[in-house]
């Protein structure tokens, strides 16, 4: 048995691992979903004050609450950021981290100026400084943004119990949490086995394809792919469960 903690991107909330949650628990493994705050089921705390230490404290908290060890991290888009500072706090409780088309931020880095940086190793300070108050400028009077996800995640809607399901869930992200940046103290997840699922079947280049090119074939790092979407927990939840106990070691 294993115990999984898995961690949403942006915009979702821990209701989004329902049915891979389902799926390890039928398989005898412990599952947590936790909500990072200001979304989900969680929005009602939306706050200017959110930033990305918050998000991190929330994995943490679960994990030293709940005092579990030996835990199987999983982190999704956005997620991969924060599941990068938990591994850096407590490296000794992570058995496992698994990146979920996932980012995987460094020392100083938020996760506006990281996905820049990964797209185009060229971009300017002054770009991305112009792209963050952009960014600061459309949150609301909470400092939550919208999603700019036009086509909701890759999921198609000729699937409208997937589809529908998500529409009606997405909630702003706190966009402090998107523009802080990252404080690295002992290498983020290196030393910890870790494991890059890319999700393939996308309408363009993304970010997420860079970073599993760039660690395809490293030491420590498995890589495997997905033929869906961005929301593979939601698309693919079968697959999805099947990667992340592989990754557990069964």
């Amino acid at each position: 048995m294993a115990c999984f903690v898995l961690v949403h991107g942006a915009w979702h909330g821990g209701w989004c691992w329902r049915d891979v949650r389902a799926i390890l628990r039928d398989h005898g493994h412990d599952v947590f979903t936790p909500t990072l705050t200001g979304l989900g089921e969680r929005s009602h705390l939306m706050s200017p004050d959110i930033d990305m230490n918050t998000h991190i404290l929330d994995v943490v908290n679960v994990i030293e609450w709940e005092e579990l060890d030996d835990v199987i991290l999983v982190g999704h888009s956005y997620g991969g950021n924060v599941i990068t500072g938990v591994a850096d706090r407590i490296k000794d409780r992570l058995r496992h981290v698994v990146y979920l088309d996932a980012f995987i931020p460094e020392d100083g880095e938020s996760p506006a100026s990281h996905m820049m940086k990964v797209l185009n190793p060229a971009v300017t300070d002054q770009e991305i400084e112009a792209n963050i108050a952009l960014r600061r400028a459309a949150a609301d009077e909470l400092g939550g943004s919208h999603t700019h996800y036009t086509n909701l995640f890759d999921i198609p809607e000729d699937r409208p119990e997937q589809y529908d399901w998500v529409k009606r869930r997405i909630t702003r992200h706190p966009v402090r949490a998107q523009v802080s940046p990252m404080k690295l103290e002992n290498g983020g997840s290196d030393g910890i086995p870790r494991t890059y699922i890319l999700c393939t079947e996308r309408p363009e280049r993304t970010a997420f394809m860079v970073l599993a090119e760039r660690f395809k074939g490293a030491i420590g790092w498995t890589s495997r792919e997905l033929p869906t979407g961005h929301d593979a927990m939601v698309t693919m939840p079968e697959e999805t469960a099947a990667l992340l106990m592989e990754a557990a070691g069964g």
